[in-house]
């Protein structure tokens, strides 16, 4: 299945201290939607109008509602500007359904919509459509891993606008040949979108120009994490747990000795201890044929949580595998099991599964803060 990393930069007009252009992201595991506004003219007001229509049409977006319910809502919301009888906001919105492998693109007065396929650049067909007396452009594309659809505002195409060199503005036919040149020079999506904004204020030196704000939304393959932490409740149910585990896409991790045991007893498999990962604080770490790292349980997870919240950059061996999979993968999956384990059954050790599952828990709530999916199954 595809995905895409969503990236943008912007910056401010010359003396204001906000960003009168907004994005807003939504993701679930197989949609994504963005959406990036230019909020009329700049400052504070432009920021709360774009803010506001970016965040109802991701927000309706997602909820699966028709588009023309969604513009109909916004028009409806924006007010008119009495002066140039426009309104105060424009709009592109990109709807992203991974399941069906296509992407709807709505257009609303927005300057600068590109979509390329590695450096070709692609126009795909556009339906019109007139709602509320205000014309929308509707088109759709087939998502395919290397594609990439770059979006930016007016500040953009209309930097340098009142200089020598670009007395009517930069202009969208030389953003797509810079476009062009960045691709055939292999440019990071990142670092296109720096690139541009870079240019921009550049180009807006000798002017004040405008807010800018350049998105690229980058299609590739979706990236997945499987993590099994502790036994299972039932002992009855490991082989189907296990089974469903192994069946799973994407990298896959069993944290728990106890737990090691129950996937060497249900495959038939042998768990390969590395000694030369034993450190003084970590213990060694494992393998075996189908699974990509086995390690042990608490402290593991206890390093991998400290390191995310910024508590401590101690890490053993598996947390840090842990931790760097864990920060490229785009959608996590902890499996864990509810049985206590029974070498804690110590006092000293009766914490174990709560801490096990709060553990979970906080390492969760910070990805999700990242902007990953994860999902979090008891068994």
């Amino acid at each position: 299945m595809l995905t895409c990393d969503v990236f943008f930069a912007s910056k401010n007009k010359k003396g204001e201290e906000v960003c009168g252009d907004s994005i807003k992201v939504k993701r679930e595991s197989e949609k994504i939607v963005v959406s990036v506004s230019d909020g009329l003219g700049s400052g504070i007001k432009a920021s709360i109008l774009s803010t506001l229509t970016a965040t109802i049409a991701s927000t309706m977006l997602m909820n699966g509602l028709p588009v023309t319910d969604v513009f109909r809502t916004i028009l409806a919301t924006l007010p008119i500007c009495r002066v140039r009888k426009i309104s105060y906001s424009n709009l592109c919105s990109v709807v992203c359904d991974f399941k069906n492998n296509t992407c709807t693109v709505v257009e609303y007065e927005f300057p600068v919509v590109m979509l390329f396929k590695g450096e070709r650049r692609v126009f795909p067909e556009k339906q019109g459509l007139e709602i509320e007396g205000k014309k929308v452009f509707v088109w759709q594309f087939r998502s395919e891993a290397g594609t990439l659809l770059l979006l930016a505002t007016d500040g953009l195409s209309q930097a340098g606008m009142g200089t020598d060199l670009f007395p009517l503005g930069f202009g969208v036919e030389n953003i797509e040949k810079e476009m062009k040149h960045l691709l055939k020079n292999h440019v990071s999506p990142e670092n296109i979108v720096r690139h541009f904004v870079k240019l921009a204020e550049k180009l807006d030196q000798e002017v004040r120009g405008d807010d800018t704000l350049v998105a690229c939304l980058n299609f590739r393959e979706k990236r997945i994490l499987n993590l099994f932490v502790g036994p299972p409740e039932d002992r009855k149910k490991d082989e189907e747990y296990v089974r469903t585990f192994l069946s799973l896409p994407g990298k896959k991790i069993v944290c728990g000795g106890t737990t090691g045991q129950i996937f060497e007893r249900v495959t038939g498999k042998k768990v390969e201890i590395d000694l030369y990962t034993l450190s003084e604080n970590s213990p060694p770490v494992g393998y075996m044929e189908g699974i990509d790292l086995m390690t042990e349980g608490i402290v593991t997870l206890t390093q991998v949580f400290r390191y995310l919240e910024g508590q401590s950059e101690e890490l053993g061996y598996g947390a840090k595998f842990i931790v760097k999979s864990l920060l490229e993968a785009d959608e996590i999956n902890f499996f864990v099991g509810r049985a206590i384990n029974p070498a804690h059954q110590n006092p000293l050790f009766s914490h174990d599964i709560s801490l096990k599952f709060r553990l979970v828990k906080d390492i969760a709530q910070i990805l999700r803060e990242k902007g990953k999916i994860v999902n979090v199954q008891y068994c």
